[in-house]
């Protein structure tokens, strides 16, 4: 257990830092947020129209609509302009909270791959074998994530390149660490 959570540990800490260098330092995401020279306009408008924060499909059906109503609104929509718009009445900056529940997410997913590596350790003996499982795990992530929200939402890709690069280069960086973390008692037990 000692194994997994010490390698569980230094891994969330080295794809956290990847993903910090991402948004702040490297140019991964700078293209991800689109500028609209409009948008103060935009953002008061939309704080005289939306009472609470959450995300809004804009155009959109009142909750509880039949449907005949849904299929109707289906084609009506068709060649028009929509927007998914994720409001917050206020901006109170990038919180230390934020931060440490980011941590914590990322710990959360290392304890699950390096519980994965751990107790499969005789199916996958070698460093590169781990590595791959550390490479698989990330394109679940890509492909549970990411590519739904295209498939689903229309995500642009100048949105999810960023967010792709993320889960393969941090869970790369966080996989080469476990994979050697897992499996060095293997390398010393052999003759």
């Amino acid at each position: 257990m000692k194994t997994i959570i010490i390698g569980a540990v230094v891994a969330a800490v080295i794809v956290f830092i990847f993903q910090a260098m991402s948004w702040m330092v490297l140019p991964i995401h700078e293209n991800s947020m689109k500028y609209s020279p409009q948008q103060d306009a935009i953002i008061e408008n939309l704080s005289q129209n939306l009472q609470e924060n959450g995300v809004y499909a804009i155009p959109n059906l009142p909750p509880n609509s039949s449907r005949e109503q849904h299929e109707a609104f289906e084609k009506s929509m068709i060649g028009k302009p929509f927007a998914l718009i994720h409001f917050h009445k206020s901006y109170d900056g990038m919180m230390t909270s934020q931060l440490i529940y980011g941590f914590i997410l990322d710990l959360v997913a290392a304890l699950i791959l390096a519980y994965v590596m751990w107790t499969a350790r005789d199916r996958f003996p070698g460093f590169g074998s781990k590595l791959i499982l550390a490479l698989m795990f990330a394109a679940f992530l890509i492909f549970q994530s990411s590519l739904m929200m295209a498939n689903w939402w229309l995500t642009p890709w100048h949105y999810l390149s960023g967010e792709i690069i993320d889960h393969l280069v941090g869970w790369t960086l966080g996989g080469i660490w476990l994979a050697w973390w897992t499996g060095r008692e293997q390398v010393a037990a052999k003759p």
